[in-house]
Formats: C-alpha cells, structure tokens, sequence
C-alpha cells in the first residue's frame, strides 16, 4: 500500500514530453475531402533554434482596436517543461494570423532551470502579450509584442483575469473564445508544498510553486466576464467537476477526457476555418475544433479524445446524474456495480508506467459508466427497471443534447479504442481498489464536496458509496 501510494503522491501528475520535436510535415488537410479544410496552409513541427520575437511597446494597455467578429484569447503558461510546446503552437498560430475579422491574442509566459527549459526565441524570461500575425516562417516568432511582464506568476488565477480583461478591451470582438494552455488533471487541486510541486495541473507555475485551482477556473470567467467558448489546451479537463464550476460563464466548453499530446491544439487548421469563416456561432467553431483535432492527430498518428458541450444542458445534466446515482443505491446490484467499475473507460491521470492497464485510474467516462450498469443489472423488479429507464435517458441525453461533437484517434495505454469515451467523465472509485478512498482523497488541497457539482449531484455520497460494494 505504502508503494502505491508513493506513486499517487509522486507520480500522479508526470507527465511525458519532448524537447524535441520529430520533423513532420502534414499534407494539405483538404485531401480528406472536407471541403471547410480547402485551402489551408500545410503545417510543420519546427525544430529547435534560437530565433528572437520581434519586440513591441512595452506598455501595459494598447489602443483599443476595432471591433472584430471573433477574439481568440490563449493563455500559454510555459513556465514548466511546456515551454517548447508553448513556442511551437504560436508558431502554428502564425500560419493564420489575425484578420480584419479575427483577433487572436497570446499571454506567453517563461521561465530559465525548468526541467526542458529551452533557449528558443531569444530565450527571454516573465510574459509576453502577443498580437498574432501571419508569417512564413514556421521556426520564429515574428509577431508583434504588445506588453510585457518581467516578472509574472502564471499559476495566479488573477493573473488570467486581467490578461481576459486587458485582451477585451484591447481586441474587442462580438464573440470570444479562450484558451487555457498548460498541463491539466481535470478537477484534482493537489494540496500545495513548496518542494513536493507536482509537474502539471491546470497552469502550473515552476518557479513560483503556484497553480489555478478548479474553482478559481470559474472565478476567472465570473470576474473578466463570459465568454462564447472556453477551451482547455491541457489534459483531462472534460470532466463533470471542471464544467458546473463555469457553465454559467460560457456557453460551449471544449476539452479532453484524456491526457492531450505535446503538440496540443491543431492551430493552424480551426483557426484557419474560422478564419474563412468568421461568422460562425460557438457551437460551430467548438464543433470544428474538434474535427480539426481528430484530423491533426490521424495524420500524426498520436492517441487523443476531445469534445465540446454545451453549457445549457449542465444543470440538467446534474438532476439526471443525481435520480441515477439514487436508484443505483437503491437498486444495490452489487455485481452489476462491480462490472461497470471493472468495465468502464478511464483515463491516464497516473502515468503508464504507474497505471498501464489503468485499473488505478478514477477517472471514468459517464455515459458508458451509466451503460455498464444497465447492462450488467439482473434484477426483474420495478427499481431495476426504473434503473434501466434512467440510465438509457442519461446516456442519450449526453449523446445527443449534452455533446455538441466528440472524436478520438487511437487507444488509450490499455490498449482500449478512445473512441469508447462519450464527451464527459467523472470521478469514479478505481477497478482495483488499492488505496483507501480517505488516502486518496487526502491529496486533494480542498473537500470534493465543495464542487458545485457535487452541490448538484450528491455524487460524493454515490462514490462513498461505491467505494463500499465489496
């Protein structure tokens, strides 16, 4: 117990990256026959170099701009070993660059003595706010800086509000899509010790031992104000927990039930899109982010998931999941509950050399989880019909009313179809019950309970519960 449990603590946030990216060149997107992919430029994986940014004013405010269709909002903290990811996407971003009728703005954050700290792009350090341009040039950054920070805290939730805040008021637009970029670990908040800092979360800052906790996820969007779509560029954010907390705030939210590789978001091929097609709605962009993501990652050969839902249907979502888990107490089929737990998908929050057929995982996709409880269920009284009836309605209102679009490339480290996942997970007991769920739940920095997900689910009792089926 004591191992696996050191591999919570300590290795439950690693995370595999490169420094160096393998050189690929991807065809012309449009050669899959999707015509809203005609025309793009063909992207390619810069190698390492050392470039410089061309310097802009250092000034904390700009006149505001005109008034665009859409503003793209990315926030990149690469002050931990994403650094290199970080200077690669907005080299992608460079393909499309901003247009007379799309804005996309970058908060760039960096750092020196990371682990994969790299000398890239004049190797400066604190934060730099980037008008994306379009250039040619796929190994620099040549767009403008138009504020600078040299000394930042990238972990600080503040910090996001005021670049959204700052970027609204800059670059104004009709709609507005944000992007947080970074590692991510869905809804777990880690308790924070300054020499224990794990290497990702959501925006974890390696230099000042800070990271944006769930909730301040949902302060961000309540303090700077709403926003059309928000987007996660990390792993594991698509989760339950992560979306009650801003689904008042925005109204498509995108991101993965997995972990996300190195390259992250396919720039060059969703903005090129809304590029062409700047009218387009929150649904519209959100459901082709995902398209392009699954296009990216089919060409490159990399295991991936990621979706968009809409923020509408979540309080539904939540009196659904709380009638569900109820009956399944009630019903208390201890076998079929032992199947779905065994059964259901679950994602990479451990590592696979700590979890490599991902029995240790407790992340779990809902819909196939509600599907497997269902299926295995024998009782023929009313209660287990009911369950029947609750579970078919929950999976089909995920699917069809809940998720907007949901794609995946690949198999998971268990060897498992990604395209098994729904849309949405949440925390579910693992299938091998090896630690205690009070030593589980003793890393969390806050009580599970707080989550307005929880508030409107019950699903901490439900867990508690499961926990107990033997």
């Amino acid at each position: 117990m004591k191992r696996v449990l050191s591999v919570l603590l300590t290795g439950l946030f690693l995370t595999s990256f490169s420094a160096a990216f393998a050189q690929v060149s991807l065809d012309n997107p449009s050669a899959t026959g999707d015509s809203i992919f005609d025309g793009l430029p063909k992207i390619s994986v810069p190698q390492p170099g050392t470039p410089a940014v061309t310097p802009g004013p250092k000034a904390a405010d700009v006149k505001p701009a005109p008034e665009r269709k859409w503003t793209i909002m990315v926030f990149m903290n690469g002050k931990n070993n994403l650094e290199v990811a970080g200077l690669y996407n907005v080299n992608q971003m460079e393909n499309i660059g901003s247009t007379k009728d799309m804005n996309i703005v970058v908060e760039l954050g960096r750092m020196k003595g990371q682990e994969g700290d790299v000398d890239m792009d004049g190797d400066w350090t604190g934060a730099r706010r980037i008008l994306v341009k379009k250039d040619k040039d796929s190994d620099k950054i040549t767009s403008p800086t138009v504020a600078t920070t040299e000394t930042v805290d990238m972990g600080d939730y503040k910090r996001v509000v005021d670049f959204v805040t700052w970027s609204k008021k800059a670059y104004p637009a009709k709609k507005y899509m944000l992007i947080l970029w970074d590692h991510g670990t869905g809804w777990l908040d880690p308790q924070q010790k300054k020499k224990e800092m794990p290497s990702k979360g959501i925006s974890f800052d390696d230099e000042t031992g800070n990271y944006i906790r769930t909730q301040q996820i949902g302060q961000i969007l309540k303090e700077s104000g709403k926003v059309d779509i928000l987007a996660y560029d990390a792993c594991l954010m698509q989760m339950g927990e992560v979306a009650f907390e801003v689904k008042d705030y925005t109204e498509v939210i995108v991101g993965s039930e997995e972990t996300v590789p190195g390259y992250g978001f396919p720039y060059g091929i969703f903005l090129g899109v809304l590029a062409k097609n700047p009218g387009m709605s929150a649904e519209e962009l959100g459901s082709i982010t995902v398209d392009a993501f699954k296009l990216f990652y089919d060409k490159v050969k990399k295991s991936a998931q990621l979706s968009a839902i809409r923020s509408s249907k979540l309080d539904t979502l939540g009196a659904k999941l709380a009638e569900f888990g109820k009956l399944a107490k009630d019903v208390n089929d201890a076998e079929a509950l032992k199947a779905a737990r065994t059964g259901v998908m679950r994602y990479d929050i451990l590592g696979k050399d700590s979890d490599p057929n991902m029995t240790i995982s407790f992340f779990g996709d809902l819909a196939q989880y509600a599907q497997l409880l269902a299926a295995n269920a024998k009782g023929t009284d009313a209660k287990t019909a009911s369950l029947k009836e609750k579970s078919a309605a929950l999976q089909d209102f995920i699917k069809k009313e809940l998720v907007i679009a949901n794609k995946a490339s690949g198999k998971n480290n268990a060897g498992r179809e990604l395209s098994e996942s729904t849309g949405i997970s949440v925390y579910l007991p693992p299938a091998e019950v090896r630690v205690p769920q009070e030593k589980l739940e003793g890393i969390f920095e806050g009580k599970y309970t707080e989550f307005a997900f929880d508030k409107a689910t019950g699903w901490h009792d439900f867990v508690t519960y499961l926990y107990g089926v033997k």
